[in-house]
């Protein structure tokens, strides 16, 4: 055998064991993720019921502030930096309540749903 034969059988032999580390590599990452993605989701099914309440006073303070903001935009629009502070405030606000809301109904559901499954495994003695 000649030596370029030898390398280039070391170096295929080198790129395979490193192909092989990096899939090893990427399915460990992907399975933490996965881990870590269902354990998110069990605290959150979890405590449903708990993230709903939170995110109602997170919708309620949100939309006392963006009502402030906004009452406030006229008397602010003048001063150049403070008026784009409060228009910003009001957007922001906004999109946060819209988001507390949207997340207080889905958690509300998850909550709804799972009193549901545990009457159900009540009556049939699960």
């Amino acid at each position: 055998m000649g030596f370029f034969t030898r390398l280039a059988r070391k170096v295929g032999s080198e790129i395979s064991d490193l192909g092989k580390k990096a899939v090893s590599a990427v399915g460990s990452g992907l399975s933490a993720v996965g881990h870590a993605a269902r354990v998110g989701v069990k605290y959150a099914y979890d405590h449903a019921g708990d993230i709903a309440n939170i995110a109602g006073k997170v919708d309620k303070i949100a939309g006392v502030v963006g009502k402030a903001a906004t009452s406030a935009l006229p008397f602010t629009a003048e001063i150049p930096i403070v008026g784009g502070l409060v228009a910003g405030a009001a957007a922001g606000a906004k999109v946060v309540q819209a988001g507390a809301k949207g997340v207080q109904k889905v958690a509300g559901a998850v909550h709804r749903g799972k009193q549901a499954i545990e009457g159900a495994r009540a009556v049939v003695g699960l």
